[in-house]
């Protein structure tokens, strides 16, 4: 007969086992994160949407789960979101600060850092990073990783089920990377949203084109909410959805004007959607941005993510401990080499928002939109982002308003500061007004000390 000392002693090994999991033990969670392409999270219902049915999954999935209200992408281009999310680090420190740049040789993602601890590491869909060596997922087939593709088919969820499923022994780490809502916008049902109803951002010109394109837009956003629904599906079937932690997240904002490409709260604020087993369903404001994403992984896979990580885990605010994360997040843009040069910073305390436009002589210009202000020839004449943007030309010919939203995205001033609590849509530049100058100088230094620590030279640098 045991003892109740030896009961009690076996129930704590039992308990330090679940809690204290190392590398060999399969208690520690499943990863699960779908990420979107080019969806700026005010088109998602849970995050505000004034268009009703864009996202019924994320929608259940929010309520069900953590919904994060404040987080944010340091730069909101594809390749550096993508390498800041998968590095740990942001774009100056791991490389990627250009739309197509390599990471830099030698940086450690998500795959190394998880394959320490015993995980299967893959991934379906777009890539849109390098070199290999950084990021050596295993290949999931099934979705389209051609994010300019026109037509696109139905998924195949054949290849996810087979790595979810292969080896119950073994914890995975699966990346679901849609091409929705990338443009062409063509692939959705666009039946939900009648264009005589449909509300347009406040920033936006509304014209024919723009409605057309913005409803095409949404049609993708549910596109990728049914991605969101099917892959919760699947964990319930199989059933893996109380070992998983579901992480849903948009990528950066909408491939419109100033949203990404650019520092503005449309383009680098991202909807975050997480359920975690055995956590609580609520809503935290904290501050938090996509490379805190890695440490929290490596941290609920029993490792300790290395210290030079510009991110920290969000596990102690998931599991209740902590209702805050940052003081500030910061932001970044470096143009291209195709056009003039462009350089932006930024930085939130969560109430205000400083952008500092380091280039204050220059045009601002995207090779995809108004290529046409450098010279550029596009080689695809009916680029759906570019029809958008010639009719705000067209009709900032006699309406002033227009006129006005078309300057705010080709020529923005030094400095541009928003309170985001009574401005959401930053419409408002309270950088000359003098009772918030010094919050100004707050935020520009605090910016200051961000660049020196990310060994950021900024317009300056090679």
């Amino acid at each position: 007969m045991k003892t109740w000392n030896g009961i009690f002693g076996a129930a704590v090994l039992l308990l330090a086992g679940w809690v204290g999991a190392g590398p060999e033990q399969a208690v520690r969670p499943n990863f699960l994160i779908l990420v979107g392409d080019d969806i700026s999270a005010e088109s998602i219902g849970c995050y505000g949407s004034r268009n009703p049915h864009t996202s019924p999954n994320i929608d259940r999935l929010a309520k069900e789960g953590i919904r994060f209200t404040n987080m944010f992408v340091s730069e909101a281009i594809c390749a550096p979101t993508r390498a800041e999310l998968y590095t740990g680090l942001q774009p100056h420190r791991n490389g990627c600060m250009q739309n197509h740049k390599a990471t830099k040789i030698g940086t450690l993602s998500v795959v190394q850092h998880l394959e320490k601890l015993g995980y299967r590491v893959g991934l379906t869909g777009k890539t849109h990073f390098k070199p290999q060596s950084v990021y050596p997922f295993e290949k999931v087939k099934g979705f389209i990783s051609n994010c300019n593709a026109r037509g696109v088919k139905p998924d195949d969820w054949d290849g996810v089920v087979e790595f979810m499923t292969r080896n119950v022994d073994q914890p995975f780490c699966l990346f679901i990377c849609s091409v929705h809502a990338h443009a062409p916008w063509d692939s959705g049902d666009t039946s939900h949203w009648t264009l005589d109803e449909l509300k347009l951002p406040p920033h936006m010109v509304d014209t024919a084109k723009t409605r057309e394109l913005y409803r095409e837009h949404l049609a993708e956003v549910r596109l990728f909410d049914g991605q969101v629904g099917q892959a919760q599906t699947l964990l319930e079937k199989f059933g893996l959805d109380d070992s998983t932690a579901l992480i849903v997240l948009d990528e950066n904002g909408a491939g419109m004007p100033c949203g990404k490409w650019t520092t503005y709260d449309w383009g680098v604020r991202s909807a975050c959607v997480i359920k975690w087993p055995g956590a609580s369903a609520f809503e935290t404001d904290a501050l938090a941005q996509y490379c805190d994403i890695l440490p929290t992984l490596i941290d609920a896979g029993g490792g300790s993510a290395p210290a030079d990580l510009d991110g920290k885990s969000l596990l102690p605010l998931i599991q209740g401990q902590t209702k805050t994360h940052r003081e500030k997040a910061f932001f970044t843009y470096t143009s291209g080499p195709e056009g003039p040069p462009f350089d932006s910073r930024a930085v939130t305390d969560g109430r205000y928002k400083l952008m500092w436009n380091l280039t204050p002589d220059n045009l601002f210009a995207v090779r995809v939109i108004n290529g046409f202000d450098f010279g550029y020839e596009d080689k695809m004449k009916d680029r759906h982002v570019r029809q958008l943007y010639r009719s705000w030309l067209e009709q900032a010919e006699s309406d002033p308003d227009a006129a006005q939203k078309v300057q705010r995205f080709r020529k923005q001033p030094e400095f541009q500061l928003y309170d985001l609590k009574t401005d959401p849509w930053e419409m408002n530049n309270l950088a000359d007004n003098p009772e918030v100058a010094p919050k100004l100088q707050e935020l520009k230094a605090s910016i200051s000390g961000w660049m020196a620590q990310q060994g950021d030279r900024g317009f300056n640098e090679d």
